[in-house]
């Protein structure tokens, strides 16, 4: 077949067709995680926190987007679409346990004090978006099953 009419089969529920034109899995995922409006929208976001200051706004800002290229970075060297997926869907695991981590944090601070610790809050506040990003470039099958997977520890915990 021509060069961009491929078909080939990927993990779980994905069959990839590719008509000339249509943007690689690769394509696509860099430019749904590097669109200016996923930044946009979480400065936006942690600007609406009461006492937002505009130093951790930038600070977490400059992690987020840090996380995200790393991404990018890790997609680019990668020349196979079953691999890219794979990879998203490794990093969705990352970045989803990350959100976890955070919201365990600022949950058991606000336990604690009543207050829920800033840092961690602006940080989960903008991994949940990142996330939302990284979720639409998996299939639905896909993280039904790493959602379940990730709620095995917490349901032999109760």
């Amino acid at each position: 077949m021509p060069d961009g009419e491929a078909t080939h089969r990927v993990p779980s529920d994905r069959q990839t067709t590719k008509f000339r034109g249509e943007p690689s899995t690769l394509q696509r995922a860099i430019e749904t995680l590097t669109n200016p409006q996923i930044e946009t929208k979480i400065r936006e976001a942690l600007e609406t926190w009461p006492d937002a200051d505009p130093a951790m706004v930038a600070r977490t800002l400059a992690w987020i987007t840090a996380l995200r290229d790393d991404l990018c970075n890790l997609l680019r060297t990668i020349e196979d679409d079953e691999q890219i997926a794979e990879t998203l869907a490794i990093n969705y695991i990352e970045l989803k346990s990350r959100w976890i981590a955070l919201n365990t944090k600022a949950n058991y601070c606000i336990f604690r004090t009543g207050v829920a610790d800033a840092e961690s809050a602006f940080r989960g506040t903008s991994i949940s978006m990142l996330l939302g990003e990284v979720e639409g470039l998996l299939t639905p099958t896909d993280i039904t099953t790493i959602t379940e997977f990730l709620a095995q520890p917490i349901r032999r915990a109760a």
